[in-house]
Protein backbone atom coordinates (compact mmCIF):
# COMPACT_ATOMS: atom_id res chain seq x y z
CA UNK A 1 0.00 0.00 0.00
CA UNK A 2 1.25 3.55 -0.48
CA UNK A 3 -0.09 6.50 0.75
CA UNK A 4 -0.93 9.08 -1.72
CA UNK A 5 -2.41 12.40 0.01
CA UNK A 6 -3.84 11.04 3.08
CA UNK A 7 -5.10 8.16 1.25
CA UNK A 8 -3.97 4.50 1.51
CA UNK A 9 -4.27 3.14 -2.35
CA UNK A 10 -2.85 -0.27 -3.42
CA UNK A 11 0.71 -0.37 -5.23
CA UNK A 12 -1.88 -1.54 -8.54
CA UNK A 13 -3.97 1.21 -8.26
CA UNK A 14 -1.03 3.78 -7.88
CA UNK A 15 0.64 2.20 -10.78
CA UNK A 16 -2.34 2.76 -13.14
CA UNK A 17 -2.57 6.34 -12.38
CA UNK A 18 0.98 7.04 -12.26
CA UNK A 19 1.06 5.58 -15.91
CA UNK A 20 -1.87 7.26 -16.97
CA UNK A 21 -0.81 10.55 -15.56
CA UNK A 22 2.70 10.59 -17.19
CA UNK A 23 3.27 14.12 -17.78
CA UNK A 24 2.55 17.45 -15.95
CA UNK A 25 -0.63 19.58 -16.69
CA UNK A 26 0.46 20.95 -19.92
CA UNK A 27 -1.88 24.06 -21.27
CA UNK A 28 -3.63 23.51 -24.11
CA UNK A 29 -2.09 23.98 -27.50
CA UNK A 30 -3.93 24.50 -30.96
CA UNK A 31 -5.04 21.21 -32.40
CA UNK A 32 -6.28 21.89 -35.94
CA UNK A 33 -8.99 19.13 -36.81
CA UNK A 34 -11.71 18.53 -39.06
CA UNK A 35 -15.48 17.49 -38.07
CA UNK A 36 -17.30 14.99 -39.89
CA UNK A 37 -19.27 17.41 -41.13
CA UNK A 38 -16.31 19.04 -42.37
CA UNK A 39 -16.14 21.70 -40.48
CA UNK A 40 -12.96 23.03 -39.60
CA UNK A 41 -12.37 22.89 -35.50
CA UNK A 42 -10.09 23.22 -32.82
CA UNK A 43 -9.54 20.79 -29.92
CA UNK A 44 -9.28 23.22 -27.82
CA UNK A 45 -13.22 23.92 -28.26
CA UNK A 46 -13.86 20.27 -26.94
CA UNK A 47 -12.00 20.81 -23.70
CA UNK A 48 -11.85 22.95 -20.04
CA UNK A 49 -15.53 23.12 -19.50
CA UNK A 50 -15.37 21.98 -16.04
CA UNK A 51 -15.27 18.82 -17.09
CA UNK A 52 -12.78 16.07 -17.59
CA UNK A 53 -12.08 15.31 -21.41
CA UNK A 54 -10.65 11.41 -22.38
CA UNK A 55 -9.44 12.13 -25.76
CA UNK A 56 -9.34 8.84 -28.31
CA UNK A 57 -7.07 8.84 -30.91
CA UNK A 58 -7.96 5.58 -33.36
CA UNK A 59 -7.99 4.66 -37.03
CA UNK A 60 -10.00 2.58 -39.30
CA UNK A 61 -7.30 -0.51 -39.20
CA UNK A 62 -7.20 -0.89 -35.18
CA UNK A 63 -8.91 -3.51 -33.94
CA UNK A 64 -8.29 -2.63 -30.26
CA UNK A 65 -8.97 0.76 -30.84
CA UNK A 66 -12.85 -1.80 -32.28
CA UNK A 67 -12.32 -3.47 -29.16
CA UNK A 68 -12.44 -0.39 -26.77
CA UNK A 69 -15.48 1.37 -28.53
CA UNK A 70 -18.09 0.62 -26.28
CA UNK A 71 -16.42 0.67 -22.82
CA UNK A 72 -15.19 4.21 -24.18
CA UNK A 73 -18.92 4.88 -25.47
CA UNK A 74 -20.21 3.32 -21.50
CA UNK A 75 -18.08 5.52 -19.99
CA UNK A 76 -19.15 8.87 -22.46
CA UNK A 77 -22.40 7.94 -21.59
CA UNK A 78 -22.29 7.77 -17.94
CA UNK A 79 -20.23 10.78 -17.55
CA UNK A 80 -21.12 12.97 -19.92
CA UNK A 81 -23.94 14.82 -18.19
CA UNK A 82 -21.52 15.54 -14.93
CA UNK A 83 -18.08 15.20 -14.85
CA UNK A 84 -16.46 13.93 -17.68
CA UNK A 85 -16.89 13.20 -21.04
CA UNK A 86 -14.92 11.54 -24.54
CA UNK A 87 -13.92 13.10 -27.50
CA UNK A 88 -12.61 10.55 -30.61
CA UNK A 89 -10.62 12.28 -33.12
CA UNK A 90 -9.93 9.37 -36.30
CA UNK A 91 -6.03 9.62 -37.46
CA UNK A 92 -6.77 7.78 -41.21
CA UNK A 93 -7.11 11.61 -42.60
CA UNK A 94 -9.37 13.30 -45.01
CA UNK A 95 -8.28 10.84 -47.47
CA UNK A 96 -9.94 7.87 -45.84
CA UNK A 97 -13.37 10.35 -44.77
CA UNK A 98 -15.78 6.96 -46.03
CA UNK A 99 -13.90 5.11 -43.80
CA UNK A 100 -14.37 6.89 -41.36
CA UNK A 101 -17.68 7.87 -41.42
CA UNK A 102 -18.56 4.11 -42.03
CA UNK A 103 -17.25 3.43 -39.03
CA UNK A 104 -18.98 5.96 -36.85
CA UNK A 105 -22.27 4.83 -38.68
CA UNK A 106 -21.53 1.60 -37.53
CA UNK A 107 -20.94 2.47 -33.76
CA UNK A 108 -23.22 5.26 -33.61
CA UNK A 109 -21.06 6.92 -30.48
CA UNK A 110 -22.78 9.71 -28.58
CA UNK A 111 -19.52 11.57 -28.30
CA UNK A 112 -18.23 13.92 -30.99
CA UNK A 113 -15.18 12.53 -33.87
CA UNK A 114 -12.98 14.84 -35.09
CA UNK A 115 -10.54 13.78 -38.16
CA UNK A 116 -6.52 14.92 -38.72
CA UNK A 117 -5.33 16.56 -40.72
CA UNK A 118 -2.34 14.05 -41.80
CA UNK A 119 0.02 16.30 -42.76
CA UNK A 120 0.40 17.85 -39.33
CA UNK A 121 -0.56 15.45 -36.48
CA UNK A 122 2.82 14.33 -35.50
CA UNK A 123 3.95 18.00 -35.42
CA UNK A 124 0.85 18.64 -33.35
CA UNK A 125 0.59 16.20 -31.21
CA UNK A 126 4.45 16.66 -30.43
CA UNK A 127 3.78 20.00 -29.78
CA UNK A 128 1.37 19.26 -27.66
CA UNK A 129 2.68 16.35 -25.64
CA UNK A 130 6.42 16.51 -25.97
CA UNK A 131 6.06 13.20 -26.91
CA UNK A 132 6.43 11.41 -30.98
CA UNK A 133 2.91 9.58 -31.64
CA UNK A 134 3.51 5.59 -31.25
CA UNK A 135 0.40 4.02 -31.52
CA UNK A 136 -3.46 3.37 -31.89
CA UNK A 137 -5.06 3.80 -29.87
CA UNK A 138 -3.70 6.70 -27.40
CA UNK A 139 -5.28 8.63 -25.03
CA UNK A 140 -5.00 12.09 -23.89
CA UNK A 141 -6.62 13.16 -20.79
CA UNK A 142 -7.48 16.59 -20.00
CA UNK A 143 -8.04 17.84 -16.60
CA UNK A 144 -11.81 20.02 -15.94
CA UNK A 145 -9.25 23.27 -16.34
CA UNK A 146 -8.46 22.15 -20.24
CA UNK A 147 -4.54 20.99 -19.36
CA UNK A 148 -3.44 17.86 -20.47
CA UNK A 149 -3.11 16.06 -17.57
CA UNK A 150 -2.49 12.27 -18.88
CA UNK A 151 -0.88 10.53 -21.96
CA UNK A 152 -1.37 6.90 -22.46
CA UNK A 153 -0.60 4.66 -25.53
CA UNK A 154 -2.61 1.27 -25.99
CA UNK A 155 -5.59 -0.18 -24.30
CA UNK A 156 -6.87 1.38 -21.16
CA UNK A 157 -9.52 -0.22 -18.49
CA UNK A 158 -12.27 1.51 -17.02
CA UNK A 159 -11.03 1.69 -14.03
CA UNK A 160 -8.33 3.52 -14.39
CA UNK A 161 -10.52 5.88 -15.88
CA UNK A 162 -12.48 6.36 -13.34
CA UNK A 163 -10.33 6.26 -10.75
CA UNK A 164 -8.53 9.33 -12.40
CA UNK A 165 -12.07 11.12 -12.63
CA UNK A 166 -12.92 10.78 -9.15
CA UNK A 167 -9.67 11.90 -7.71
CA UNK A 168 -8.84 8.51 -6.49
Amino acid sequence: MVLVSAKLISCKQWLVAAMLLCVAALPVQAFQLQAMNAERVNLNDYVGDGRWTLVMFWSTDCIPCEEQKPMIEAFHRDHHDKDAKVVGIALDGLENLPGIQHLVDHHQPSYPNLVVFTDVFHRQYKELTGKDFRATPTYLLYNPAGEVAGVRAGRIDRAMIESVVAGQ
